[in-house]
This record gives C-alpha cells, sequence and structure tokens, in this order.
C-alpha cells in the first residue's frame, strides 16, 4: 500500500508542475502577443478573462511571462537584430484591454 501511496504522490506532483508549465505557456504566450498589439490574442484574452482572473493568473504565472519575454523579445532583439522590442508593462496591457472597467 504504501509502494502506491508514494508512486501516486510523484504522478500528482509532476502532473501538477507539466501543467503549471504548459498553462503557464499559454498564458504568457497570449499576454507577450496582446503586449505586442495582437488583436487575435486581446480578443482571446477577453473572451476568457475579466480583470481579477487574467491579474491573478499573470501573477501565479509571473515567472513563466518573464521566460517567454526572455525568448521572444530580448533574444531575438540582441541576436538577430529584430528592430521592434515590446517594451515589458503590464499596467499599459491591463489600462488598453480593461479600458471600459
Amino acid at each position: 500500500m504504501f509502494y502506491n501511496l508514494q508512486f501516486s504522490f510523484w504522478y500528482l506532483f509532476l502532473g501538477s508542475i507539466l501543467t503549471y508549465l504548459v498553462w503557464g505557456f499559454v498564458v504568457a504566450f497570449e499576454v507577450i502577443l496582446a503586449m505586442s498589439g495582437s488583436e487575435s490574442a486581446r480578443r482571446w484574452i477577453l473572451d476568457r478573462y475579466a480583470y481579477k482572473s487574467l491579474a491573478r493568473e499573470v501573477k501565479i504565472f509571473y515567472p513563466m511571462v518573464l521566460l517567454g519575454y526572455l525568448f521572444l523579445e530580448i533574444v531575438p532583439y540582441y541576436l538577430f537584430g529584430v528592430q521592434n522590442m515590446v517594451v515589458f508593462d503590464l499596467e499599459k496591457l491591463f489600462d488598453t484591454l480593461f479600458e471600459d472597467d
């Protein structure tokens, strides 16, 4: 019985880590796309989130958002010479998304 409980714990632990990584990647990708001005990302966020729920998910997945910003904006800017780098400003993003509230 202990054998099964131990492995059940590890399955739940690894499953929660993988869920965090996958859902964090989705949220980070959409937030960065919305920061860059993508209309489809803005619609996706507005269809699925209210202000408080998006703020809560951005706080939970903040390390993933920063990692996504690093790989989608900073690395291409410095390595490949991309001319336009999006400024990381979550307050501006929330203001433009939820200006009606």
